[in-house]
């Protein structure tokens, strides 16, 4: 019994620190290109017109429809099993590279379609242009999963992190020096998107052979179906604001509405969805362990709301500020939607790693059964309030529709026999210390703008005095959460005679 419980200590030691190291990677890595992104467009904004952001963002919507139609998430059957082989691995690539091959030819011959679904010309040759990231993507489709399932996202993160310097680099450059416009955003992402995949594919060195199995087939194809419907529904879902704002308010409107998402939704996108990414393959090592399960992405939903919470709070109550001196005056429209996709965002971020727990329990159709039902409330909600209030409407239907998702996850919870109070716990630390660090960001930009100070200075000492706050009421107020981060780290930084291992697709086919 007691060999039993060391061997278990010493699993679960192994696994949290391969699973921190990725989500640490993962942290460092949103942090960078949400820095990255943030500094592109500080210029970008005072180059380029609203107008010009949402052409982008109208392509990008229809090739993000176009990809979520062929999302055939097979990879997601490869991290799920515990004995991959090598026909497994070549039966994804194949079947994935086939499909985005069609996606790229889908595109390009329904570009007038979607101009003239935006009443826009222009946007049927950016959206060509675009459709070129599908071919792209079938260099790293294998190759990034194998990464994924051996829990190096280090790899990954420094790859992405490149990823964004170039596209930021290019973008800018090409805004400042010529008067491409859109199209300087366009270019940009697609030798970004070059680069990347071509260096993962590189990086790993897993080559595709002329094999395909059915039987590998028809086991990927359960969890790449079931994916595929999720992930059409979840599309309409996450972009029927957009898709409202381009087709009824226009081009411009668009612009200004994609810059007030995109704000606080870097936060997710850039750290707490990377993070999420690292909890299902992490979680699958302890699907038959209920307990083990749930703590875990209690676990993870706390350390994301962590980081989240707080830059996301900081962002609404100094986001009239931080629009005026990052982005100009004539960026001013979006504070309000600004304010509540924040919290729209936020919750959101603590949500991200439940879909985990379905596939760990060999149920990858409740997300996309459930989103079925998201989808008419979203687009209900968020249609009406966009009508009657403009875009104040539409980030305020955005922030309604995240309430059914307070359903899903009472589910995760019902199926591995806990209670959703572990939770609620979990998160009253970040909450609390996010509500200081509120308040004394708010105290200490009164104070300043009482002294006449600039802008900038206003904004920086708010910032400062922010995160002063937070790192205080965790370490004062809340002694034990502190320490369970410290000991966090330091089982995370311990050595692993696992470090040195290569990476190959050897390491995953046992």
């Amino acid at each position: 019994m007691q060999a039993n419980k060391t061997a278990e200590k010493i699993d679960t030691d192994a696994l949290t620190r391969s699973a921190g190291r990725g989500a640490l990677w993962q942290i460092m890595g949103g942090g960078w290109q949400t820095f990255v992104r943030l500094a592109a467009s500080t210029v970008l904004a005072r180059v380029l017109a609203p107008e010009d952001f949402g052409l982008f963002g109208m392509a990008l919507l229809v090739q993000a429809f176009i990809s979520h139609i062929g999302a055939l998430g097979m990879s997601t059957g490869i991290i799920a099993k515990k004995n991959v082989s090598e026909d497994d691995l070549c039966t994804c690539f194949w079947t994935m590279a086939s499909v985005r091959f069609i996606l790229f030819i889908a595109t390009f011959a329904i570009a007038p379609l979607a101009a003239a679904f935006f009443d826009n010309t222009k946007v049927t040759w950016v959206l060509r242009a675009v459709s070129f990231t599908f071919l792209f993507s079938i260099l790293s489709a294998v190759s990034t999963t194998l990464l994924q399932k051996q829990l190096r996202f280090g790899h990954l993160v420094i790859i992405n992190g490149l990823s964004a310097l170039v596209e930021s680099g290019i973008a800018v450059t090409l805004a400042l020096l010529t008067d491409l416009r859109y199209w300087a955003l366009v270019c940009a992402m697609l030798i970004s998107s070059l680069f990347m995949h071509l260096t993962i594919f590189a990086w790993v060195k897993w080559y595709p052979k002329f094999k395909f199995s059915k039987e590998s087939f028809r086991y990927l194809f359960r969890y790449g179906i079931n994916n595929l419907g999720f992930s059409i529904v979840n599309y309409f879902h996450q972009n029927i604001d957009y898709l409202l704002v381009g087709r009824l308010l226009g081009t411009a409107s668009l612009g200004f509405y994609e810059f007030a998402y995109r704000i606080p939704h870097l936060i997710l996108d850039r750290f707490a969805r990377p993070v999420g990414s690292v909890v299902f393959p992490a979680l699958s090592k302890v699907q038959d362990n209920n307990e083990r399960l749930i703590a875990g992405y209690v676990k993870a939903a706390k350390y994301i709301a962590l980081g989240a919470f707080p830059a996301l709070g900081g962002l609404a109550v100094l986001s009239d500020l931080t629009v005026t001196v990052l982005w100009g005056e004539k960026w001013l429209p979006i504070v309000i939607p600004l304010r509540m996709l924040c919290l729209c965002a936020a919750i959101r971020c603590v949500m991200t790693p439940i879909g985990s727990i379905f596939l760990c329990k060999n149920r990858p159709d409740i997300p996309f059964k459930f989103s079925l039902v998201t989808l008419a409330f979203t687009f209900s909600v968020v249609g009406i309030l966009g009508y009657l209030y403009s875009l104040n409407g539409v980030a305020a239907g955005m922030l309604a529709s995240t309430l059914p998702s307070i359903y899903l996850l009472l589910l995760a919870f019902k199926m591995t026999e806990s209670s959703p109070v572990k939770l609620l716990s979990a998160l009253w630390v970040p909450a609390v210390a996010s509500g200081v660090s509120m308040l004394c960001a708010y105290g200490m930009r009164f104070g300043l703008e009482l002294l006449g100070l600039a802008s900038l200075i206003v904004l920086l000492g708010s910032v400062l005095a922010g995160v002063v706050g937070y790192m205080v009421c965790l370490f004062v107020v809340f002694p034990a959460t502190s320490k369970e981060i410290l000991q966090s780290i330091i089982t995370i930084i311990g050595s692993n005679a696992a470090n040195g291992k290569k990476i190959s697709a050897n390491n995953v086919i046992q």
